[in-house]
């Protein structure tokens, strides 16, 4: 088995992502950020911008004239719903592949991404974070250190699931055990090669284990907490949603309880069919199951 700095030599067969996804999330990160400063990143960047703009002008949205620029596209939609749209589709082709090194089908990893994105972006808004877009493109990329194991797992896969089922660690904990790392430490390190923002970085490190930091990032909790609603409700679940509990004191530091996670997911599964509705994501086998 090969150690985690080996794997991250060879992520140069990882496509990463765009220069326009790149400039986007240091704008993003960037509290002083303006609007025009937003629009500048994305409209040099054809495919994305004319992609976009046909999710705007689509049945989906409805709306009563047609969008024809980003300008209109923020005015119409909001800032937030384009920039969730914008990074959406930067990560469609990279997330969307088979992870078969983690048992996930074709789709099946974009669509837990996009469902963590949404609830990580309603958890900023619930704590009161300054940045609810950058929570949602934290939560995006949460799992990219799957796409990274991808092709370094399979063979320990089954060794993985016999521990979480029959030993009953959390997967992570198995990662660990089998591989000597797990895949948020992969995915944390290629963040950092690509040059990802530093809190899109911690997020990425450490939402499976929050209370690790002292003091505690509330960022980092908002994804957390999005990702254990999505496991909790099987949205993009793999063998990695086996055993997956919420820590009682990431809770209790926001005086939050089960009942509330699951409301909040309800909300989700809702949100999350519509995106996929509006990305054409309607097949039977990736839809969410109520």
């Amino acid at each position: 088995m090969n150690s985690a700095k080996d794997i991250i030599e060879c992520v140069g067969s990882i496509q990463p992502l765009p220069d326009t996804a790149l400039k986007l999330m240091k704008i993003m990160s960037d509290p002083k950020s303006t609007l025009e400063q937003i629009v500048d990143a994305i409209k040099y960047d054809q495919a994305v911008t004319s992609e976009v703009l046909k999710l705007c002008n689509s049945a989906f949205f409805g709306l009563s004239r047609e969008v024809t620029s980003l300008e209109d596209a923020f005015v119409c939609l909001g800032t937030a719903k384009v920039l969730q749209m914008v990074m959406s589709v930067h990560t469609n082709n990279m997330l969307s592949r088979e992870q078969h090194g983690y048992g996930l089908d074709p789709g099946i990893l974009w669509k837990h991404s996009v469902a963590v994105a949404l609830a990580s972006s309603q958890f900023a808004t619930k704590l009161k974070l300054p940045d609810a877009n950058l929570a949602f493109t934290a939560g995006l990329l949460h799992d990219v250190g799957k796409v990274i194991l991808n092709e370094h797992v399979a063979e320990e896969f089954v060794e993985i699931v016999r521990l979480v089922t029959e030993e009953h660690l959390a997967f992570v904990e198995a990662e660990r055990r089998v591989l000597g790392f797990s895949h948020e430490e992969v995915g944390a390190m290629v963040a950092e090669k690509w040059k990802l923002p530093s809190p899109i970085v911690r997020c990425i490190r450490y939402h499976h284990a929050p209370s690790e930091l002292e003091p505690p990032d509330p960022l980092v909790d908002a994804i957390y907490l999005a990702n254990c609603v999505c496991l909790l409700f099987g949205i993009g679940l793999g063998e990695d949603g086996l055993c997956s509990r919420a820590d009682a004191a990431v809770l209790e530091r926001y005086n939050l309880r089960e009942s509330d996670l699951e409301i909040m997911g309800a909300q989700v599964v809702v949100e999350l069919r519509r995106v996929q509705a509006m990305f054409g994501e309607t097949s039977s086998a990736e839809q969410v199951d109520s």
